[in-house]
């Protein structure tokens, strides 16, 4: 099954040139050996300058697991893209066969296009992995709300069927959306502070009492608890920000951040 791009030309550049141009501006030449990799998926004139930062300071792996939130509300709860190939300015990348047959055998997992085809949180970031890792092939899968419990479940069983893969896990989510500067980096920062001690419970329950508008708390959470079950011990923050420094509206802006988890 071909996955055509939905959002290219709003949310990145459909011409490979100027992809190309704007991944070559922003890279990192310096390499982190980390296992995650928590990203934004605004459009790149927002926040793709701290996608690119951030990944192209992972060594990455030929192999990888996008999890991201579904904006949509179509499609299973916890949907995978089934075998096929997904459409970038660079070609098409492939599905991880063996990959999704593991992920495939967990309960609470369905195979599902529907909450795919649309969605643009994991398409968004796709290009940037293609461009920095040729022949990557990937794992695809969007999550719709859960409670914290079965977040932790989700995470294990995928560790249980993925243990033995040597690959990188990439997280998609921006921070707080729609508040004045000054309130969302408070928030922002609260976030951040969890996810790098690894605290999933504490980013659960920050998120939640202090309202934080944070659209991939569940991926985050199954993330970071599947590092956790690969040996990780710590995050590094490689760049926070926000929309108001684009487009210069600080009354109203939504947080993003670039972090990898080792």
């Amino acid at each position: 099954m071909l996955r055509k791009a939905a959002v290219k030309g709003y949310f990145y550049p459909d011409k490979k040139e100027e992809l190309i141009d704007f991944f070559e501006k922003n890279k990192t030449e310096s390499k982190i050996d980390a296992f995650l990799a928590i990203v934004p998926h605004a459009g790149y004139i927002y926040s793709g300058k701290t996608a690119v930062k951030t990944l192209s300071s992972l060594n990455l792996k030929k192999k990888v697991l996008l999890i991201g939130p579904n904006h949509t509300g179509f499609g299973e709860r916890v949907a995978l893209y089934p075998d096929g190939e997904w459409e970038t300015p660079f070609g098409f990348v492939r599905v991880d066969s063996e990959l999704n047959r593991k992920l495939s055998l967990i309960p609470e997992i369905e195979e599902d296009i529907i909450a795919h085809v649309r969605e643009h949180s994991l398409e968004v970031i796709l290009p940037i992995l293609h461009y920095f890792k040729k022949d990557i092939t990937f794992s695809a899968i969007t999550m719709m709300p859960l409670k914290y419990n079965q977040c932790v479940k989700l995470a294990s069983d995928i560790y249980k069927q993925i243990k033995d893969e040597d690959l990188n896990i990439i997280i998609s989510s921006d921070f707080n959306h729609y508040e004045d500067a000054e309130t969302t980096d408070k928030k922002d920062l609260m976030a951040i502070e969890k996810i790098l001690s690894l605290d999933t419970k504490g980013l659960y329950d920050t998120v939640f009492d202090n309202d934080i508008s944070m659209c991939g708390i569940y991926p985050a959470i199954v993330g970071i608890e599947i590092a956790k079950r690969f040996g990780a011990k710590e995050g590094i923050l490689i760049e926070h920000t926000h929309s108001g420094f684009v487009n210069g509206d600080f009354s109203q802006v939504v947080g993003y951040a670039g972090i990898l988890i080792k």
